[in-house]
Order: C-alpha cells, then structure tokens, then sequence
C-alpha cells in the first residue's frame, strides 16, 4: 500500500480496505497527539478539575477542549480530505460532499471555541458540561452526517471498472 498516495492527493481511486486502513492509522496517530497536546494547553485526560473553581473554569476548560480539538483537526485536515475524496472518487460521487462531512466538525469547533456548544450543569453538587440546544442540535446533525459518511465511505462498494477518476481499484 501507498501510504503517501493514501493521505497526500486528492486524485484516483482506493477501496474500502485502503479506507479502513489508512483511516485506522490516522486515528492512532491522533490518540497519541491527543495525550501529547492535551497537558501542553493544560488539560488533563484524567480530571484534574476544580468543581470549586466553578462554571467560569469549567467553561474555560471547555474553550481549551476545543482549542485542543482545532489544533488536532488542523493537523488531520489535509490527510483526512484526501482518504474521503479518493473514496467518494472511487463510488464516483460528487467532491462537494466532502464539505458536507467536515460541516459538523468545523461547526462543533466553533461552537466550543465561542462557549455556544455548551453550558455548565449543576448535578450532585458537581459542575459538570452539558450541551446546550444548539449544541444537541449540532450533535445530533453529527451523528446523521456521520453515520451517512461511514456508509458511504467504508461500507459501500465502489463503482464496478473504470470511472471517470480512474481503474476499478478492487479489479487488482
């Protein structure tokens, strides 16, 4: 396998294996830039928050979140548009929807960077992040886009022989 073709052009065709692979790959990569970035902006996986410092810090723990969650997206963007395009090349779909499946992420961003996604919770004592409206809007159009992308993406086979993006990568 190609591993530069992979995550570096947009052009051509892969199959859902390739998909599948370079997708698992991008997502181990992540978890470990995740536990790199995560103490640097001074959030830890493991709690670390005082209930005592209440809704103003854990708000702006949230906004660090979705610092955290910018950067990496940042990172991925490029690789993770490129296994997409080459995939909905490959079922011979059009480009744009590329835009629709990265909606809810760079939304969802936005919304934790503003303080919009979320809001704070008081349960048993302990302040804890809860969705707002808005919020659970976004996440429930992430969850439909999401589920429709997978299906898409690593469910569906491609075209069957050549397209206008090139040779049927299954055919060998």
């Amino acid at each position: 396998m190609d591993w530069k073709f992979l995550y570096t052009s947009f052009e051509g065709r892969i199959g859902r294996q390739q998909w599948w692979l370079g997708s698992i790959a991008l997502v181990v990569v992540a978890i470990i830039l995740y536990i790199i970035v995560m103490p640097v902006i001074g959030l830890s996986m493991m709690g670390g928050f005082d209930p005592a410092g209440g809704p103003g810090a854990m708000m702006g723990m949230m906004r660090k979140a979705a610092f955290a969650h910018l950067v990496l997206t940042a990172i991925f963007a490029y690789p993770v548009t490129a296994l997409m395009r080459k995939r909905l090349n490959d079922r011979d779909r059009p480009a744009w929807f590329v835009y629709v499946f990265w909606a809810p992420t760079v939304l969802g961003i936005l919304l934790g960077l503003t303080g919009m996604g979320y809001t704070v919770a008081d349960m048993g004592g302990m302040t804890v992040p809860a969705p707002s409206s808005l919020g659970w809007i976004v996440n429930l159009a992430s969850l439909v886009i999401g589920l429709w992308a997978l299906v898409e993406l690593g469910i569906l086979r491609g075209t069957a022989g050549q397209n206008q993006h090139g040779p049927d990568p299954a055919a060998g």
